[in-house]
């Protein structure tokens, strides 16, 4: 599986740097296209002047007879008429061939057209090849190295490093091979390497760090207020106590209009939770007057029978609009987000159920604390346990704890509930038919409620009828 980034800083850093990386290989491939353009140019052009160079010796030397040669050869070497060692040898002296390369092959060819361009035609037996001076022999044995400086000093460079000095034979007449070896104008033009030099790659690499400490300052600058944002909506969704500040506006214009956008849709919530407070303080004000007067009047009626059915009435009014109250206030949670040790609370459950002749089995631990309002959560789990051991005898909990989320299973072997309605039981005063009734059961609240609670949380609440019999409640909860 390959690593994608989640974050939007994280894929800005990472597209920033790929563009970089890929600027800098193709600025690097330009540039080392055309320094081996400009070096095979250079190249050639050394390559003609030698040849020339050669090819002008070549000529003087074999224009005076045999017996002349080698005083003119000797009146080189003493007064420096020549930038080559230039030598008659008997026979053709082998050469170890030195620094293999494309570079080198090509230096060849562009050496042989170039004598060819000069005197006009292809000289047979013309050998040419690059030697180490320091294991190339001249005049049938010797060694360079071994020879007077005076007269190889034009052909030698032995520091820093040994220079590949060009070797050129050619047969001059019948047992005569004229020998002339000398550098190039550039003596280490073969060993130049084709590549970026180490102080080039230091350089790019300097480069690459800089603008990657550049792009994630400036990156992380540009993002900050989409941070702010993000946490200010995930607060308001799931903590309506913390402190909800209208958002500084900064950043592009967009992130502006969209912090604009965040405070003025906050604000119209706010006063939406606070108008509904105020008008469930009403109501209740508004009807529990109404209904302990007639409470009142009801002591003073006769009729025993009349008087039962009204008192029954009274009170299953009253148990609709606690709960009616009740619902409201569990989606507006006036309670503070503390570390929950769900563990702890999973135990007291089991110990409050067991007076009560009910055992709750428990698979699987948290892992760590969840955060979140305990008494609201406590009350939501309370509703789905009640419901689970109305509706089964066995209710277990199963623990699913990830890095980010807390899932737990409330199951039982009750009867589960039809497909159908699996969505419409956490409506508002729905009850199965048959089920329960009103003096044995709740008014239909309790899922309604414990929903409510578990989306304040930022969570979800599923139910799913499980293979044979009972149901399957799931409380999905989001680590924050």
């Amino acid at each position: 599986m390959f690593w994608r980034p989640t974050s939007l800083f994280t894929r800005f850093l990472v597209l920033m740097i790929a563009a970089l990386v890929l600027a800098l290989w193709v600025s690097n491939y330009v540039w080392v296209t055309v320094l081996e353009s400009r070096r095979l140019e250079r190249g050639q052009e050394m390559a003609r002047d030698m040849a020339y160079s050669v090819a002008s010796t070549m000529e003087f030397i074999r224009a005076y007879p045999r017996e002349y040669r080698h005083i003119i050869l000797n009146q080189f070497r003493d007064m420096g008429g020549s930038r080559y060692l230039v030598s008659i040898n008997e026979g053709y002296i082998g050469v170890e061939p030195f620094l293999e390369s494309d570079l080198k092959e090509a230096f060849i060819a562009d050496f042989h057209s170039a004598i060819y361009e000069k005197i006009g035609s292809r000289l047979d037996g013309l050998t040419v090849e690059f030697a180490n001076p320091l294991e190339l022999r001249v005049y049938n044995g010797v060694r360079l190295v071994d020879l007077p400086d005076r007269w190889a000093q034009n052909s030698l460079i032995r520091e820093p490093e040994p220079a590949p000095v060009l070797v050129a034979q050619v047969p001059i007449g019948e047992g005569e091979w004229l020998y002339l070896a000398g550098l190039l104008r550039e003596p280490y033009y073969l060993s130049e390497s084709r590549y970026l030099s180490a102080d080039q790659l230091l350089f790019a690499g300097i480069m690459v760090t800089a603008l990657f400490v550049v792009s994630w300052v400036m990156i992380r600058w540009l993002t900050r207020p989409l941070m702010k944002l993000a946490n200010a909506a995930r607060h308001l969704g799931i903590d309506l106590d913390y402190d909800l500040r209208p958002l500084q506006i900064e950043g592009t214009r967009e992130v502006r209009e969209t912090a604009l956008a965040f405070n003025f849709m906050q604000e119209r919530v706010l006063r939406f939770i606070e108008d509904r407070e105020r008008m469930f303080s009403a109501i209740s004000h508004d009807l529990k007057t109404p209904i302990t007067r007639l409470r009142l009047r009801t002591e003073l009626m006769d009729d025993s029978e009349a008087k039962r059915k009204m008192v029954t009435d009274l009170e299953e009014l009253d148990a609709m609009v606690r709960g009616a109250l009740d619902l409201g206030k569990s989606t507006d949670i006036h309670e503070h987000t503390h570390a929950i040790n769900i563990n702890q609370l999973i135990r007291t459950f089991k110990d409050e159920y067991k007076l009560m002749g009910h055992e709750i089995e428990v698979r699987g631990i948290a892992k760590r604390p969840l955060y979140g309002k305990p008494l609201a959560l406590k009350r939501s789990l309370s509703n789905l346990l009640n419901n689970a051991f109305f509706y089964g005898k066995e209710v277990r909990i199963d623990v699913v704890d990830t890095r980010s989320e807390l899932k737990l299973y409330i199951v039982d072997n009750g009867p589960g509930i039809p497909e159908d309605k699996l969505e419409k039981v956490f409506e508002p005063y729905v009850r199965l038919e048959g089920s329960r009734n009103r003096n044995t059961g709740g008014a239909g609240l309790g899922l309604s409620i414990a929903r409510n609670i578990i989306h304040a949380h930022g969570g979800q609440l599923k139910l799913r009828n499980r293979v044979g019999s009972g149901l399957e409640v799931a409380v999905i909860l989001p680590r924050i």
